[in-house]
């Protein structure tokens, strides 16, 4: 082929050109047609489209398309320093001539795409050639179209012309490609969150109240939203952990971006890998077609694990290395995936604990707990209960069309106040909305809390709500006491014997015969803290215990 067409053959293929371009949103289709159309003007053995980020060295290679057929691939991978400073030096010229041997990033996308790429000269890893289109998509982002060849200086400088010649309708369909790409992976997001966002419309506000534990938690969140360091929120059982994790997502530079929330602990053991970081077509008997994990999901954005300390063993060694690489593998991928994924973990549990007794892998407790952000439960935060009841009751009501909701008499509050609330804010979300219905939306009454608290505290109905610092384990029946409840008033009365001292040859657990860890752990079950006053530690027993136990400690 001569190094320039005439003017008229140029513009024949301007407009066949755009014609393959536009006659699919489908990128496969559509680039499998542009390269037989390119094929005829252009030595070419393959094309492909990608993308590169310089804020963050990540080259997102999109698709490729040979004689046989249109591939798309779109995946993120990270690329060395040096890779990126030969992109940044040639990132001025519109189009870039290279061979193989000259370019240590087409060395290493060949080396992370090489099972796709067709023509046997290339797949034994001999040279080739590069002609590139390179072009600006906003920022520090930058788009690359490149043709590939056979051989060392297949391109010459006709070739360049040509390729400067039909640019501009290039662009126009490639760009045309990209916007569509965009959409249909907005989609999938959205697909993914709908149920997830719809949960979310219960807190358009973000976090309620403005009580100081409140305040020093969003003091907090201000602190580290913005960074991209994992975050790890701890607390009790219904204390709102996922509202915290949305308001640091909300509060990052990634608001934009997906927030995918992942229950760790109703996952199958054996469909974790799977469901973490995807599979590919075939990987297993079932697998039909490729999938993209949650960690895929959420890139760009942020990725809520809560119930972290539910994963086993063998899930946290390759959550471990996602968060120091940015990289893993899908279940059955032979390349790594690069994602710009932020991780919030949060737990119940005392991931601490846990590590020392070998069910939480000491290295991912230090990954996570980088920045830790305890979220307190609701009995230390009265002042927001006000706000907190008005929210749920408007919601509520909102969902059941009350309208207008009832009031929030003085008498309801003080009985909400008076209680305890061992399920902090789910709790009351849902008492609040038993009382709803019970009223049938137009007026509230909270009596039946008397009787949730003697349940719940093992009493009779009608023996009271006793809310003193023993009154959770010594009980106010008569007769005997139960086992529990005498083990109590015996770790008090040694705690209180010690000067509330655990261990050492004067601690309590020496006086008990038993080893430390085991008397925190029973004094975490009965609700038994520590207190400092007048510089001694004071025990104390809470109303209700840190958790519940069921079986598998806290």
């Amino acid at each position: 082929m001569g190094a320039f067409l005439m003017e008229k053959d140029a513009a024949a293929l301007i407009t066949e050109l755009t014609g393959h371009l536009f006659s699919s949103l489908d990128m496969e289709t559509a680039l499998h047609r542009t390269f037989a159309c390119l094929a005829r003007y252009f030595p070419l053995d393959l094309i492909h489209l990608l993308t590169l980020d310089l804020t963050c060295d990540t080259l997102r290679y999109l698709a490729e398309a040979t004689e046989n057929r249109g591939i798309l691939l779109d995946e993120k991978v990270q690329v060395s320093q040096r890779a990126m400073a030969d992109i940044r030096r040639r990132v001025d010229a519109p189009i870039w001539r290279m061979n193989r041997s000259e370019s240590p990033l087409l060395e290493e996308v060949y080396q992370r795409f090489r099972s796709h790429v067709a023509g046997p000269e290339i797949r034994k890893g001999n040279n080739y050639s590069v002609l590139v289109l390179g072009f600006g998509m906003g920022g520090e982002l930058i788009g690359a179209f490149g043709m590939v060849a056979r051989g060392k200086n297949s391109y010459s400088e006709g070739h360049e012309v040509l390729l400067g010649e039909i640019r501009k309708p290039l662009l126009s369909g490639l760009m045309n490609l990209f916007r569509h790409r965009d959409v249909v992976c907005h989609n999938e997001r959205l697909a993914v969150e709908k149920q997830q966002l719809q949960d979310r419309l219960g807190y358009p506000g973000g976090m309620v109240g403005h009580s100081p534990a409140l305040q020093a938690v969003q003091a907090m969140i201000r602190q580290v939203a913005s960074l991209r360091v994992p975050v790890l929120l701890f607390g009790e059982t219904g204390t709102g952990k996922e509202v915290a994790a949305s308001a640091i997502h909300r509060a990052s530079g990634r608001a934009d971006g997906p927030m995918i929330r992942v229950n760790c602990g109703a996952i199958a053991e054996t469909l974790l890998d799977s469901e973490l970081f995807g599979h590919e077509k075939g990987a297993f008997t079932g697998a039909v077609e490729r999938k993209r994990g949650y960690f895929e999901q959420a890139d760009g954005g942020t990725l809520f694990l809560d119930e972290i300390g539910e994963l086993p063993l063998a899930a946290q060694v390759k959550l471990l290395r996602v968060l120091q690489d940015l990289e893993f593998f899908r279940v059955g991928g032979q390349r790594p995936i690069a994602v710009d994924t932020r991780v919030i973990a949060a737990t119940h549990r005392d991931l601490y604990a846990m590590v020392e007794a070998g069910r939480f892998r000491e290295d991912l407790w230090f990954r996570l707990n980088v920045f830790p952000i305890r979220i307190p439960p609701l009995r230390e935060r009265l002042q927001d209960m006000e706000a907190l009841a008005l929210h749920f009751i408007r919601k509520k009501s909102r969902e059941m069309n009350f309208d207008p909701p009832p009031e929030l008499s003085a008498e309801n509050l003080k009985t909400l106040l008076r209680y305890a609330w061992p399920g902090n804010i789910r709790e009351l979300e849902n008492i609040i909305e038993r009382a709803l219905i019970l009223g049938r939306g137009r007026v509230l009454s909270f009596s039946h809390l008397g009787g949730e608290a003697s349940k719940i505290l093992g009493r009779p109905e009608g023996e009271g709500h006793d809310n003193t610092a023993h009154g959770a384990i010594s009980g106010a029946g008569k007769g005997f006491s139960t086992l529990e409840e005498a083990m109590g008033r015996h770790i008090l009365s040694a705690l209180e014997a010690c000067g509330g001292r655990i261990d050492g040859p004067k601690g309590a657990a020496r006086l008990l015969a038993i080893h430390p860890s085991t008397l925190r752990s029973r004094m975490k079950k009965m609700g038994i803290v520590l207190e400092k006053r007048a510089e001694r530690e004071v025990p104390v027993a809470l109303p209700y215990p840190f958790c519940q136990d069921d079986g598998a400690g806290c």
